[in-house]
């Protein structure tokens, strides 16, 4: 491809979408396009990627708000050039009673895991040209309905699906897809989730994480797993009942 080609990583801030940006920066003669709402984080980041003379755009957007999605559109196309990685990163969770939650924190997390996700990627997607690729952060949760990250799961459960499906659709455009399917991950994301960290043995090291993501999706797989607990979630959503593995998930879940 050419020196015009552009990746684009949302979520890039912190986690899993920062580790992705530090390891698509090796790749050669690619533009990085850094999303995320926090402009601070962001900047620290450019400029460290800049160190090696790559090319780095930090766009400072809260993927909240529809508008955004239409300022990336609208810079992608502005900008001429091929999108040679969607890495749709951004997301967050809640563990607890959904009903305990806040009505307005419920919409944001379908808005930003969901809605967002699958609006950016329709948008983008005419910007994409064969041997491009799509990326979209699920979990393994996504395998199993998950009393107690109720919405979450379920939001990653169609990520999951909604890439596997995506992936087919684009194969003759030689446009892969690919949904990342980690475990318990070491971010933020238990912090703003208010929950407690799973077992050290099956917590994965963001950096990981990151590099099977990037390796995997290089390949074109549609689905990529990551970690122990990413593997026992697909065994068990594949041999048993879903009303039973719910009531299994919610007596570990379960504040």
């Amino acid at each position: 491809m050419s020196h015009q080609d552009i990746a684009i990583i949302t979520g890039a801030s912190s986690g899993i979408g920062r580790e992705i940006s530090r390891l698509l920066k090796k790749e050669d003669e690619l533009e990085l396009w850094i999303v995320a709402r926090r402009q601070e984080r962001l900047d620290d980041l450019a400029e460290e990627l800049r160190e090696e003379g790559r090319t780095i755009i930090v766009l400072a957007l809260d993927l909240l708000d529809c508008e955004a999605w239409s300022e990336l559109e609208d810079k992608v196309k502005a900008s001429g050039k091929n999108l040679r990685w969607l890495v749709n990163c951004a997301g967050f969770g809640f563990h607890g009673s959904f009903l305990q939650e806040e009505v307005s924190h419920l919409e944001n997390m379908i808005t930003l895991n969901v809605t967002a996700l699958s609006s950016i990627t329709r948008r983008l997607l005419p910007q994409m040209k064969r041997g491009s690729k799509i990326v979209n952060i699920a979990s393994s949760m996504g395998f199993v309905p998950s009393p107690y990250y109720s919405i979450y799961a379920a939001s990653k459960a169609f990520v999951l699906s909604f890439s596997v499906a995506l992936s087919e659709e684009l194969k003759d455009l030689g446009i892969s897809v690919s949904a990342v399917c980690p475990g318990p991950v070491s971010t933020e994301f238990f912090d703003v989730a208010s929950a407690d960290a799973p077992p050290k043995f099956a917590v994965e090291e963001p950096k990981q994480t990151a590099f099977l993501a990037v390796e995997q999706s290089a390949q074109g797989k549609p689905i990529v797993m990551t970690g122990v607990m990413a593997w026992g979630f697909r065994v068990m959503s594949s041999l048993l009942p879903r009303v039973l593995v719910a009531k299994l998930i919610a007596s570990y879940t379960k504040k």
